[in-house]
């Protein structure tokens, strides 16, 4: 297990590294769209110039970059912004696990129940009209149903304060429950946004599973429908989505642009757009990295917790035992 686990970080780090490079090169081929201002100083741009080596080859600005990273601590200088990109990123990672995770850790139990439902009443009056729901919320895209419910529950309806999440200075104007209350329209559409994808899953496996053999001889051991589903088959049905659970929490970090534009989230995802707009290379080449970087950790979580949740799974050498 340990030689196993070591053998993915290395790959990792050496993928992680690979990856940030090509990153790197294709950002610094793009034209620095920086222009003095008539009348100010220029000073911080020749300063930031020498100490990321602007003027030098690509090489040679990816080690200094590697540098300053393990030295101070510093990803670049944001000339848009006129701050280091990694203070203005890292600041805007809790907005985004606020917005993220509650829905995230809500879909989970009802999509693992309207799955069961589904699968245990297949071609059933439940099962259709759970289906007929999952497909219409995985047609719909997901900005449609988020602007469609501002519309009608602010806009029409005024059941929600607001359309957006308030800002920190509302939350001081207005009160706690004020600011919290405008989080709950947000909530709800990510929430029943999430489920649909895991709800069809878990169904798809759970119908699997009830057709196995080893459900008939748990059933002619004398066990119910309802023990040989819930002891047996409900367990073997969620061990491929647990891994994936845990996945879930991980790139929750990363936030979702769709979902900060819409609804004014001053997270992660906002400003990665943001980013893109203003040219800002050195926050877009952060943002990138950390995204990388988080995706690589949930790949080797995912396959290390295969073999946590399922004793059939031994890993060594590459041999399933």
């Amino acid at each position: 297990m340990l030689k196993y686990f070591a053998k993915r970080m290395g790959l990792m780090v050496i993928t992680f590294f690979i990856i940030i490079f090509l990153f790197f090169i294709f950002i610094k081929m793009l034209p620095d769209n920086y222009v003095p201002v008539p009348g100010q100083g220029n000073d911080w741009y020749e300063i930031h110039k020498a100490r990321e080596g602007w003027d030098q080859p690509i090489v040679v600005q990816f080690g200094l970059w590697i540098r300053n990273i393990v030295t101070e601590g510093s990803f670049g200088f944001s000339h848009i912004l006129r701050r280091d990109v990694s203070t203005i990123y890292f600041s805007k990672i809790p907005a985004s696990v606020q917005i993220n995770i509650v829905p995230y850790l809500l879909s989970i139990p009802f999509a693992i129940v309207l799955g069961i439902v589904a699968a245990l009443n297949k071609n059933k009056w439940p099962d259709t009209i759970i289906s007929i729901g999952i497909m219409i919320f995985i047609s719909v895209p997901f900005f449609v149903v988020a602007v469609l419910s501002q519309y009608l529950f602010y806009f029409r309806l005024g059941w929600a304060p607001d359309y957006k999440i308030a800002t920190a200075s509302e939350f001081a104007e207005l009160g706690t429950m004020y600011g919290l209350s405008t989080y709950i329209l947000p909530v709800i559409v990510l929430t029943v946004a999430s489920i649909p994808g895991f709800a069809r899953s878990v169904r798809a496996e759970l119908t699997e599973q009830l057709t196995q053999d080893y459900m008939l001889l748990a059933r002619s051991k004398g066990l119910t429908k309802r023990q040989a589903v819930f002891r047996h088959a409900l367990k073997n049905a969620l061990i491929p989505f647990l891994p994936a659970i845990f996945i879930g929490v991980v790139l929750v970090f990363n936030g979702g642009i769709i979902t900060e534009q819409i609804f004014r989230v001053d997270g992660t995802g906002r400003i990665y757009l943001s980013a893109f707009r203003s040219r800002d290379y050195p926050l877009l080449m952060l943002v990138n990295t950390f995204t990388q970087f988080i995706g690589l950790v949930a790949a080797i979580v995912n396959d290390v917790s295969y073999t946590l949740f399922d004793p059939r799974i031994r890993v060594g050498s590459g041999k399933l035992s």
